[in-house]
C-alpha cells in the first residue's frame, strides 16, 4: 500500500482524487489551508477513508511542515493553487506567493525526500491567445494574466531541476476546465459549469461573460482522478509536460443549452430563455481546445466521461435528480 500526499485536498479536484485513490486502496494525507477548500470535501472524503485518510492543516508555503509530510510520502500530488485568473490581477503578492514559492517548496521537499512521482496542476492558462486551433504542448506559452504566468514558471522550474533530482519522476498536467461533482458554485470567479447548474437549480438566471462564442475544452474530474492513479502504476515512468482534456470544443452557448436540457430532461422547470449576457473579463481568452495526441501516446490517457455525461453525474451525485 502506498502512501499519498496531496496539496489543495480540501478543493474540488483535491477531495475527488483523494476519494478515488482510497477506492484503489491506498492511504492518503491531505494537506490544505482552507483558502478556498472546503470543510465538508474533507468530511466527505473521511467517512469513505476506513482509516487510511489523514488530513493536516497547514499552508504550502511552511516548508518545515511540507518537509515532515513529505517525509512519509511515496507519491506527491500537488493541486494547491491560487486559482482564480481576475484575482492574480487584484493581489500579484499572493497569487505569486501561493502559485510560485509555494509550489517550489512542494518540489523541493519532494526531490530531497527521493519521492518516486511528483505530479502537479498545470493549466491551459498558459497558452493564452494562440492562432493554434488545436493547442499541443510545442505551443509557445502566451500567458495572458499573473495566474498563467505563474503556471508557466511551475513548468520551467519543473524543467530546470528535472535533471539534478533524478529520483523523482515530475510530471506537470496542464488541465483544461475541469469540471465535475463538488465544484464550489459561490463567488465570483467560481468555475462556469457548477455556478451555471446552482443558478438554474435555484431559479436564478445563468450569467455569461461575452456574447457565447468563446469555446472550452471541459474535461470532467473523473477522467483526471483515473489518470494520476494510472501514471504511478505505469512501468515506464515519463517525465515531461502534458495536456489534458477531453479533446472536444464546445461554445459557451452551446454549454448552456447542455446544461439546460439535461434539467429539462428532469423535470426541471426554467423561468428564462437563455443566460444573462455580460461584458467581457480581463484576463478571459476567447478559445481553448487542448490537443491531448501527446497524453494518449505516452501516458494511455484515454478520456472515458464527456461533457454530457459528466454533468448528468453531477445532477445525479450532488442534486439527485
Amino acid at each position: 500500500m502506498k502512501t499519498w500526499l496531496v496539496t489543495g485536498s480540501a478543493g474540488f479536484i483535491g477531495s475527488n482524487l483523494c476519494h478515488y485513490i482510497l477506492q484503489s486502496g491506498d492511504s492518503v494525507i491531505g494537506y490544505d489551508n482552507f483558502a478556498t477548500g472546503k470543510q465538508e470535501n474533507v468530511d466527505r472524503v473521511m467517512q469513505s477513508s476506513d482509516g487510511r485518510y489523514r488530513f493536516i492543516q497547514g499552508d504550502i508555503c511552511d516548508s518545515d511542515a511540507i518537509d515532515r509530510v513529505a517525509e512519509e510520502a511515496d507519491i506527491i500530488v500537488h493541486l494547491a493553487a491560487q486559482g482564480s485568473v481576475q484575482k492574480s490581477f487584484t493581489d500579484v503578492h499572493y497569487n505569486n506567493k501561493q502559485n510560485i514559492d509555494g509550489f517550489l517548496t512542494v518540489m523541493l521537499a519532494a526531490c530531497t525526500n527521493k519521492v518516486a512521482n511528483f505530479i502537479y496542476a498545470s493549466s491551459c492558462a498558459v497558452y493564452g491567445e494562440t492562432d493554434q486551433l488545436l493547442i499541443s504542448e510545442h505551443v509557445c506559452p502566451r500567458p495572458v494574466s499573473p495566474y498563467a504566468s505563474s503556471k508557466v514558471m511551475n513548468d520551467y522550474l519543473a524543467d530546470n531541476l528535472r535533471s539534478r533530482y533524478p529520483d523523482t519522476y515530475m510530471t506537470g498536467l496542464r488541465f483544461f476546465n475541469v469540471f465535475g461533482p463538488w465544484q464550489d458554485p459561490n463567488g465570483d470567479y467560481a468555475a462556469v459549469v457548477p455556478k451555471w447548474i446552482d443558478a438554474c437549480m435555484v431559479g436564478h438566471q445563468p450569467i455569461l461573460f461575452g456574447d457565447g462564442s468563446a469555446t472550452r475544452d471541459f474535461c470532467y474530474v473523473g477522467n483526471i482522478c483515473e489518470l494520476i492513479v494510472s501514471i504511478v502504476s505505469q512501468k515506464n515512468h515519463i517525465d515531461g509536460i502534458f495536456n489534458i482534456g477531453c479533446g472536444v470544443s464546445i461554445s459557451l452557448g452551446e454549454l448552456y443549452k447542455t446544461i439546460a436540457n439535461a434539467l429539462i430532461q428532469r423535470g426541471h422547470t426554467l423561468h428564462f430563455d437563455g443566460p444573462d449576457f455580460r461584458p467581457w473579463r480581463d484576463g478571459d481568452i476567447v478559445h481553448s481546445l487542448g490537443d491531448i495526441t501527446l497524453a494518449k501516446e505516452q501516458l494511455n490517457y484515454s478520456p472515458k466521461i464527456n461533457l454530457e455525461l459528466g454533468i448528468n453525474e453531477i445532477l445525479k451525485q450532488q442534486y439527485a435528480l
